[in-house]
């Protein structure tokens, strides 16, 4: 009797064995099974539109419009994207909209660029204008054209205003344009004409430097000629 129980009771330790091994290999078989996919993460479904999206982000030194960005957050919340969804389509739209306006102002640029080597161009071509360059073939500081010029604004004895009419030309490209270019230098020629100035205004000299009106007009007569 004693062999029988021997024989038909297992021990603990095969007990133990057998439901290890058996815990492993099913453990084992889900694992490597093809059919078998892990449950979907929770953290990668998309979430839903926020109450209110947050500040777009956008490359250095750029802004949205606010009428865009105003127009769009509706938009994105009827689609029903999130937050990270709706960055996406700023930054594609951020994307475009930069390299357009990088390609506009380039192309406007160029454009301004081209017509003020134009009128330069036209002006040293100019059969009487062009005579009248320094030695460097420009119109630089010893250019007859701009001695004159710049006689007659220092014979307005105001540097500031000078200064600022200078200004004026070279911020709005005047100062190339030949027909801006030839009635100042036609009106300065009369109003320094027989008259030499120094810097500062002062003229030197016994010729009297005429008035504004009898060098545009040299033909008409004083009241007192009238008389």
């Amino acid at each position: 009797m004693a062999d029988d129980q021997t024989t038909t009771q297992p021990t603990d330790q095969t007990t133990t064995t057998s439901a290890t091994t058996t815990a492993l290999g099913d453990g084992l078989a889900k694992a490597t099974d093809p059919t078998t996919s892990p449950p979907a993460s929770q953290d990668s479904k998309p979430s839903g539109p926020p109450e209110k999206y947050e500040t777009w982000k956008l490359p250095d030194g750029y802004e949205l419009d606010a009428g865009v960005s105003e127009e769009a957050a509706p938009l994105f919340k009827e689609l029903g994207l999130s937050q990270d969804q709706a960055q996406k389509l700023v930054d594609l739209y951020s994307k475009h909209a930069i390299k357009s306006a990088e390609e506009h102002n380039a192309a406007g640029t160029k454009w301004w660029n081209d017509r003020q080597q134009a009128w330069r161009d036209e002006l040293r071509n100019d059969p009487q204008v062009g005579k009248l360059v320094g030695s460097n073939g420009n119109f630089g500081p010893d250019s007859p054209l701009v001695q004159t010029v710049n006689r007659a604004l220092d014979g307005l004895q105001n540097p500031k205003l000078a200064a600022d009419f200078k200004e004026a030309m070279d911020s709005t490209g005047a100062g190339n344009n030949p027909a801006f270019v030839k009635v100042l230098y036609a009106l300065a020629s009369k109003v320094t004409e027989g008259t030499d100035y120094v810097v500062g205004g002062v003229p030197k000299g016994n010729s009297a430097r005429p008035s504004p009106a009898a060098a545009m007009y040299p033909n008409l007569q004083s009241e007192a000629d009238r008389r």
